[in-house]
């Protein structure tokens, strides 16, 4: 089991640090797109797409990532002052009631937005016409992501529960 949880723990952890890198060709492609209309008054026509593209791939791929480091938004003040068991009772709660749910529609939802995306060749509007579905199967990539994530986190925390042990939650 503690095999399982590092392998999620060491997906996560490296797609966050792959896909970081998209955060710089944001920064590279508008400075060259403001260069271009600043320099030759002539901006690029596909810049902002690609830009709006890679921001949306960075913001959806990075959520295990986050939950791996605890960067979710959390009600830490209240929580912090529980015991360790009582935490991961929470944890475990949160995940059955909220979460689970909330990643089932995600899952099943997203999939259907997706699959109507490449059924029709989705794209973008405007003089550069670029592919969407792509992007659009990043949420299903992101969910599956985030969802093992929350399953090693939901595991640890039942471990806490179950045999009292202590350490990595999230």
């Amino acid at each position: 089991m503690q095999g399982l949880l590092r392998a999620i723990d060491g997906l996560n952890e490296w797609t966050g640090r792959i896909v970081a890198f998209a955060t710089v060709l944001v920064v590279l492609f508008t400075i060259y797109d403001v260069g271009s209309r600043a320099f030759f008054s002539r901006p690029t026509d596909w810049a902002f797409e690609v830009t709006k593209q890679l921001y949306a791939l960075h913001f959806m791929m990075v959520g295990g990532y986050a939950l791996l480091h605890r960067a979710h938004v959390e009600v830490d003040v209240l929580k912090e002052r529980l015991s360790a068991r009582l935490q991961a009772l929470l944890d475990v709660i949160g995940y059955l009631v909220f979460f689970l749910p909330f990643l089932a529609v995600l899952l099943y939802s997203g999939y259907n937005f997706v699959a109507r995306s490449w059924r029709f060749g989705e794209t973008t509007y405007g003089i550069v016409a670029i592919p969407v579905y792509p992007i659009k199967t990043v949420i299903l990539i992101a969910a599956v992501l985030v969802g093992l994530q929350a399953l090693a986190t939901f595991l640890r925390s039942l471990r806490v529960l179950t045999r009292g042990e202590t350490g990595h939650v999230a």
